[in-house]
């Protein structure tokens, strides 16, 4: 539920996978390493318009190297001391589903890692 006087309205989009660092068309082709942050364009992809302000996501961590974190972040800004997911190899592919702001830059969606892991992310929705 969204009030309907909310000062950015939600937009559902049909799930789009907007990131998957497995491959070199989407992100990749290499796994985000221990540390590093990789900045992602989402504004333009999968529906997004350029003037969305946050993205509604899945951020997925898959063949991590040990057991870390991700922060998920807008481009540009101080690194967030709140983790979007905490990841460990013993439990596969791990998840967490939030709403992301973006930033005014181009690639406009920040991810760092404090561990070696591939990183998927899926888009379900933005703010405009």
């Amino acid at each position: 539920y969204f009030k309907s006087d909310a000062p950015l309205k939600y937009r559902p989009i049909t799930a789009c996978r907007g990131v998957d660092t497995r491959f070199a068309d989407q992100g990749g082709p290499a796994s985000l390493g221990a540390p590093e942050t990789r900045n992602f364009q989402i504004r333009g992809n999968c529906g997004v318009p350029t003037s969305a302000k946050a993205v509604a996501v899945n951020i997925t961590s898959v063949g991590s190297a040990g057991g870390g974190y991700l922060i998920a972040y807008p481009s540009g800004t101080a690194l967030s001391a709140a983790s979007y997911l905490t990841f460990d190899p013993g439990q596969g592919a791990l998840a967490n589903g939030g709403i992301v702001a973006l930033s005014t830059l181009s690639d406009d969606l920040a991810v760092t890692t404090a561990n070696s892991t591939h990183v998927i992310i899926d888009v379900f929705g933005y703010f405009q």
